[in-house]
């Protein structure tokens, strides 16, 4: 079930997080660390009601925020929708549960979530050296509009209409 995330739910989230930085350095993604993203981050995403987790059982197996920000490079992009947009971030699955189809409930879900508060499109980016994540939104119809140069690195920044 995917639902927004309460204060009870940044704890599990944030565990999870900390596997999946593990699991992506692991297999020599260095994208995320100690500073970006962290418990204050989730905590944040929380309190302003933009995060959101899939729970199983009582626990926490995935979690994204949903908002109107995004970083200034944004605004050097050819992006193809006009506003308003929501964006995706900080989408991530606990790795043992990884390959069942999960990040693919999150993404619809954010689709619905757009599409019933009246937004043209979504838009994220992606580390370019995670070609998994970049595998799968190009699968679920995300056009590559760009990159954008941030601390660790290039970003694929992508959009999909919605309406």
């Amino acid at each position: 079930m995917i639902r927004k995330a309460v204060h009870d739910d940044v704890l599990q989230a944030a565990q999870v997080l900390e596997e999946v930085k593990t699991d992506m350095l692991n297999q020599g993604i260095d994208q995320w660390d100690q500073e970006y993203p962290n418990i204050k981050v989730l905590t944040e995403d929380t309190e302003k009601g933009e995060g959101f987790v899939y729970e199983e059982d009582g626990k926490v197996l995935a979690y994204m925020a949903l908002n109107e920000l995004c970083d200034e490079e944004y605004n050097d992009l050819n992006w193809k929708t006009s506003p308003p947009f929501i964006v995706l971030h900080r989408l991530y699955v606990k790795p043992t549960a990884q390959g069942k189809g999960i990040s693919s409930k999150m993404i619809r879900f954010a689709e619905e979530f757009a599409i019933q508060n009246q937004y043209q499109s979504i838009r994220f980016d992606a580390f370019s050296l995670n070609d998994t994540a970049n595998i799968v939104y190009t699968k679920k119809g995300y056009e590559l509009v760009g990159t954008v140069r941030f601390r660790k690195g290039i970003f694929n920044c992508y959009e999909k209409a919605v309406k």
